[in-house]
């Protein structure tokens, strides 16, 4: 119930989730799946066909913010002087700051913001809810490339598997937990912590340090 009601306030059609403070049975359905560089440099290969898409990609694997927060985001949002963008995490109804890391990005945000209002959506197209369009067009590209072969849902990519694939790329690149922490805005570090067994040579250091 909880999940359907984060999906209307990302839709915009509740403004608040009554259920955000109920605590909910533990049940182990965490996806594992994060994307290779491989599968990274294929699908912005692909996504490339669709500056809409494109966009989101980037954004979503160099911030790992979750698909509402990346719809969400406006040229007021974004400062090019520092490389930040302000993004609102609707799920813990705060702001916070995530990077511009990717020079494409940052280029092909440039020329677009020149086209829209200052609080005009970035992703901003034709299309009555945004939020839907980028789930769709995702997915669908995900599917095609990935998940044609995969019947196992909990390995299959999806759209929160760009979130996850930045998360765990930080984590592979040895970048400490409690920073990964503050990317993600995740409130409680058990959140996060599932990244830690993909840090390299996690407690090797330590054992050589032993000298015994």
């Amino acid at each position: 119930m909880s999940t359907i009601l984060n999906y209307a306030i990302d839709r915009e059609i509740a403004v608040a989730n009554p259920l955000k403070k109920v605590k909910s049975l533990k049940i182990d359905n965490a996806r594992e799946r994060y994307l290779s560089k491989q599968e990274i440099a294929t699908l912005l290969e692909h996504a490339k066909l669709d500056e809409q898409l494109h966009i989101f990609t980037l954004l979503a694997l160099t911030t790992g913010a979750r698909v509402g927060a990346i719809c969400k985001i406006t040229p007021r949002d974004i400062n090019f002087d520092t490389k930040t963008i302000s993004v609102l995490d609707e799920k813990n109804n705060e702001r916070y700051t995530a990077f511009l890391g990717s020079q494409e990005l940052e280029e092909l945000l440039k020329k677009r913001v020149k086209k829209l209002k200052i609080d005009t959506p970035v992703l901003k197209e034709n299309a009555a809810n945004l939020y839907d369009q980028i789930k769709l067009k995702a997915k669908t590209l995900l599917d095609k490339l990935f998940n044609e072969d995969d019947t196992d849902t909990k390995h299959k990519a999806v759209v929160h598997s760009l979130r996850h694939t930045f998360a765990s790329h930080l984590a592979i690149n040895g970048t400490p937990i409690f920073t990964i922490q503050k990317l993600l805005n995740h409130k409680d570090i058990k959140m996060t912590l599932r990244y830690a067994k993909l840090a390299p040579d996690t407690g090797r250091d330590s054992i050589l340090g032993l000298g015994f």
